[in-house]
């Protein structure tokens, strides 16, 4: 697979310090931005081997302090530094990012060994020293999104040598040891875990998955920690999860200008790309596939899970659990929305239809829409049946006690 960006789509992608970048990357840009830029208090790098796309937004108000992520221009600004360093020379663009009032915020896809600021960051006493914001997710959801972006056609410029390619391709590819842009993505994660480690007052690991949740309550929480390592107001991040599920009509135009557009969010679905409705979506293609698919893709979460680290053995252990690891279905978004209940495939509010629901019909996880029927309530006695059957627990193996599932160990290749 060859990638290449915008008129110089004719070139062969390079390799820039054993990472795979766009034929247009300058490696004498990088080198000169790791060695000689340093960053400004306050600043705030967010780092992702993946598109983030409307994360970013999110991320982008709460450094920079706006309340509404779907407003027009919160990306505007080349907030992507190597490649907008590489495209505009570096004197130029760092002259234009003074210019920026408030935090700035600034994204990469870099490794720790390439990152394009004079780093670790000295400590100047009372300021706010520079951070360094880490997203990461589950394997599964990670290469959809860049299937999504290589194979989708959904950012502007990018050529793919194969257009065509369906996500049963991306995933033989992926296994197979193919080329990846911007670097593998285990050594991406274990590489910044391992700075995390050293550096944690400046560097944290995020997961992107949390964020892309349909559940305001994971994602407010998740915005507070991220919040308070950023030394941003509580009251900031929680109006901020607000806003992420109110979306406004001029969403549309809004999400359509950016240069690295989600089609789902610019149809009507959530700011942030779905994290549930991704797993399931690769984790149904991975199910179909042959067996040496997927032993190579229990191989490369098993490097993960090697890692080191726990906050990506845990992600990793989930991806090798697979359907088994699934969210709720709920949470896909596929009960509600007009599209579902035109073709007759959602699950009705009940509690709507009563007068009772407490969420609105973006934040509510089952329809909302008209025309259905109100439903009779189970009675009290066949509802306390049905909760004792869910409570009721499978004979334990011997030795063990009821309801305690064996540890399994991933690390160890034998039991695969």
């Amino acid at each position: 697979m060859s990638f290449a960006f915008g008129e110089q789509d004719e070139q062969e992608d390079k390799v820039i310090q054993g990472v795979l970048y766009p034929a247009w990357f300058k490696e004498s840009v990088l080198l000169q931005l790791k060695s000689e830029w340093e960053a400004k208090d306050g600043d705030v790098f967010l780092v992702s081997q993946f598109p983030i796309r409307g994360l970013q937004r999110v991320l982008t108000c709460l450094v920079e302090g706006k309340c509404n992520p779907w407003e027009m221009g919160v990306i505007d600004k080349p907030a992507f530094i190597d490649a907008a360093a590489c495209k505009r020379g570096i004197e130029n663009y760092l002259l234009e990012t003074k210019s920026w009032t408030n935090r700035r915020c600034f994204k990469t896809h870099s490794f720790p060994h390439l990152f394009p600021c004079h780093y670790p960051f000295p400590d100047r006493g009372e300021s706010i020293r520079p951070r360094i914001l880490v997203l990461v997710a589950d394997p599964r959801h990670a290469h959809y999104i860049w299937w999504q972006v290589l194979a989708g056609h959904v950012l502007k410029g990018l050529k793919v040598l194969d257009p065509e390619l369906d996500l049963n391709g991306f995933i033989k590819q992926l296994t197979s040891q193919g080329p990846k842009l911007f670097g593998n993505y285990i050594d991406h994660c274990a590489a910044w875990a391992e700075e995390a480690r050293v550096h944690p007052e400046t560097v944290r690991m995020c997961c992107a998955g949390r964020l892309g949740s349909l559940d305001k309550q994971e994602v407010r929480e998740e915005l507070l920690e991220i919040a308070a390592f950023l030394e941003v107001s509580e009251e900031s991040a929680v109006h901020l999860a607000e806003s992420i599920f109110s979306r406004p009509e001029y969403a549309k135009i809004s999400l359509s200008r950016d240069e690295a557009a989600d089609l789902d969010a610019i149809r009507g679905g959530p700011l942030v790309e779905l994290s549930a409705k991704r797993l399931y979506s690769f984790q149904d293609t991975l199910d179909s596939m042959d067996g040496i698919a997927q032993e190579a893709w229990q191989m490369m979460c098993r490097k993960l899970f090697d890692s080191g680290d726990t906050f990506l053995a845990n992600l990793a252990q989930q991806a090798m659990r697979g359907s088994s690891s699934l969210p709720r279905q709920a949470l896909t978004g596929s009960f509600r929305g007009k599209a579902a209940h035109d073709s007759g495939s959602c699950r009705p509010c009940v509690f709507n239809l009563r007068g009772l629901c407490k969420s609105s019909a973006e934040e509510c996880l089952y329809c909302h829409e008209e025309g259905h029927s109100r439903t009779k309530r189970a009675s009290h006695r066949v509802r306390k049946q049905r909760k004792q059957q869910r409570r009721a627990r499978t004979p334990s193996p011997d030795g063990m006690p009821d309801g305690m599932v064996p540890y399994l160990v991933f690390s160890n290749p034998g039991i695969w």
